[in-house]
């Protein structure tokens, strides 16, 4: 426990350090846009793309000197879905476990094979992501394909097979909780602990509005987040269902031990409100994301938010990271952020990964008093 606390603290120490200084702690790459899921929360799948654009190896090998050389510390294997990247994939985690940067890797599983899984796994990767959002009876309703529990709990078996007895790989489940799937969390839960993964995330949806975007534009230039709705209809909670999904999650939290080694976490979800989820909306919290997380697009533009795509700080293939990270245009959007002047971030949850220090202390006051009384 006081190891978990000092590392939490100095986290937070570091990541508002580096927030303020502008100084870049992880990247997050967007393969491709083009994707083999039809979400029904996520429009990705729709984005025009332009292949014959997207980097190489050769182009992208360079860039990930450029950030070794800032010390960035880990970098996301995005998309779409990057396994339709696949050969590009494993070399650039390969790249970066010879230089001593963590890998993560969020799939779908739906192109994942037996021999793509030893190859992910012999070529250093740190964290892959399980995306773990339908159980069997609500069929295709969540990511609009089929088999998707199938190929997910199969594709954990191969992974716990492939990584042996190293420990080396995490494996780790996510469940983006929306209108569409939460009544089933408990299910879903059970089957991540019984496939074998090492973790399992419950995270609120995002769900921007036409609103909200219509009224965020930094410099005249409007997001084009990809949690929007594809069926026209909202994923938000009635106040019925927002009481009902209160509790469950109550529930879950109180009966952690039964997953033993199995980590649980609904960092996101913590103090949400029914308010807060029948508007889809987060509390308000300052958000490191913008400041220290580089993403780059297939075509080698650097962003300071993954819902940004059309806001681009420079090309990476053209300027070192350091020309471009915390340049003019690049604290102008941090300005807006911090100044509440961007309506989409009052739907956004991805700023409960990067805190703080201060919400960092109330997190681990929260948690040690969460002991004290048994919870």
């Amino acid at each position: 426990m006081f190891e978990y606390t000092i590392s939490n603290l100095k986290r937070g120490i570091k990541k508002s350090y580096c927030s303020y200084t502008y100084t870049p702690t992880d990247a997050i790459i967007f393969l491709t846009y083009r994707c083999t899921s039809r979400c029904k929360a996520c429009n990705i799948w729709q984005r025009p793309v332009k292949i014959e654009d997207e980097l190489t190896w050769e182009d992208w090998q360079p860039i990930l000197e450029n950030l070794a050389e800032n010390k960035v510390e880990s970098v996301e294997m995005f998309g779409g879905d990057a396994l339709l990247r696949k050969d590009l994939l494993i070399k650039m985690i390969q790249f970066c476990h010879s230089h001593g940067m963590q890998t993560y890797f969020p799939t779908n599983s739906s192109s994942l094979k037996k021999s793509t899984v030893k190859e992910l796994v012999d070529a250093g990767l740190s964290t892959i992501y399980f995306s773990l959002d339908e159980v069997p009876e609500i069929g295709e309703s969540v990511r609009g394909i089929k088999r998707h529990f199938d190929r997910t709990t199969k594709s954990i078996q191969l992974f716990k097979e492939a990584r042996g007895a190293t420990g080396k790989l995490n494996i780790s489940c996510i469940t983006t909780v929306s209108s569409l799937n939460y009544k089933h969390l408990e299910a879903l839960a059970d089957y991540a602990y019984e496939a074998g993964a090492d973790e399992y995330l419950i995270r609120g949806i995002s769900e921007f509005t036409t609103d909200a975007v219509a009224n965020s534009a930094v410099n005249k230039i409007k997001p084009e987040p990809y949690f929007m709705p594809t069926d026209n209809k909202s994923h938000g909670y009635s106040r019925e269902q927002a009481i009902e999904l209160l509790a469950i999650l109550k529930k879950i939290k109180a009966n952690k031990k039964r997953y033993n080694e199995m980590a649980v976490s609904m960092e996101n979800m913590e103090n949400l409100t029914i308010q807060n989820l029948t508007s889809l909306t987060y509390p308000k919290q300052t958000c490191l994301f913008a400041t220290t997380q580089v993403v780059i697009s297939p075509y080698g533009n650097v962003l300071p938010c993954l819902y940004y795509k059309d806001y681009h700080l420079g090309n990476i293939k053209e300027k070192n990271l350091a020309d471009i990270w915390g340049n003019i245009k690049h604290r102008q959007f941090g300005k807006a952020q911090q100044n509440n002047q961007i309506p989409l971030c009052d739907h956004c949850s991805i700023k409960f990964y990067h805190k703080p220090l201060i919400p960092t202390l109330k997190d681990l006051t929260q948690n040690a008093f969460s002991k004290i009384i048994g919870l």
